[in-house]
């Protein structure tokens, strides 16, 4: 089997801890990140090494080519995808007063778009018995961080269309949001906040998210497409409905 895993750039990242759980079930893999986006911060070598035998094909969302190239070096890896991850986002803070039209169209590219564009091209090349979507969302408050939440509000009802778009072709179509998770940007005062908020007295780690992820990806999955799962540790509770 062979995956297509978007975002790869920090070891601590919910994309390398994909990557990590996806290896050890034997999957082939083909992974991506953006160079624009983690630049000098990136840790993409470091994640491929622990890998082993694994395709690397940097490029960029906001490009709506990047789909057709990243398929093309997936096909070239290891045959056709049969679930791709969508984990890649753009999150630069930007309040109501503060935000661009460049910065909030970016996110929308990033994030909203790319996962879109990656499903269409994984549809358009799909010859597999079944195939699997797995998309991310964040949820409220998200105060201060206006086109990223917006760009992930976008990201859930793409979930929910093209859950309902596909399942005739076998193929589901789920979203995780993961609530606060430590993945290298939170200083420790934010930290500590967050950890006094949540129900479990603590923030998540890229480790809580991948198993779920690891599980959406196998054929045991087929009964459950277009959900929004809340895999965090029940920080979803504490918002309003």
């Amino acid at each position: 089997m062979h995956a297509l895993v978007t975002g790869i750039g920090r070891k601590k990242g919910i994309a390398a801890a994909i990557a990590r759980a996806l290896a050890e079930e034997d999957w082939d893999l083909t992974l991506t990140g953006s160079p624009e986006y983690d630049g000098e911060n990136s840790e993409a070598d470091e994640i491929l090494a622990s890998l082993g035998d694994v395709a690397w094909a940097p490029d960029d969302l906001a490009d709506p080519e990047a789909p057709r190239r990243l398929f093309d070096a997936a096909l070239e890896h290891a045959g056709p995808v049969v679930a791709v991850v969508n984990a890649a986002a753009r999150s630069r803070r930007a309040a109501v007063l503060d935000m661009t039209v460049e910065e909030f169209d970016h996110h929308l590219a990033v994030n909203a778009r790319g996962t879109a564009l990656m499903t269409q091209e994984f549809v358009r090349r799909f010859e597999g018995e079944w195939g699997r979507v797995i998309n991310f969302v964040s949820g409220p408050p998200l105060v201060g961080e206006i086109p990223y939440a917006a760009s992930k509000g976008a990201i859930e009802w793409i979930t929910y269309a093209t859950a309902a778009e596909l399942a005739p072709r076998n193929i589901t179509v789920n979203a995780i949001d993961p609530g606060p998770t430590d993945t290298g940007w939170m200083s420790e005062e934010v930290k500590a906040l967050l950890d006094s908020s949540s129900p479990m007295g603590r923030v998540g780690v890229a480790g809580d998210i991948a198993p779920l992820v690891a599980f959406l990806c196998t054929e045991q999955s087929r009964w459950i497409t277009g959900q929004v799962l809340h895999c965090s540790g029940g920080w979803n509770t504490l918002r309003p409905h």
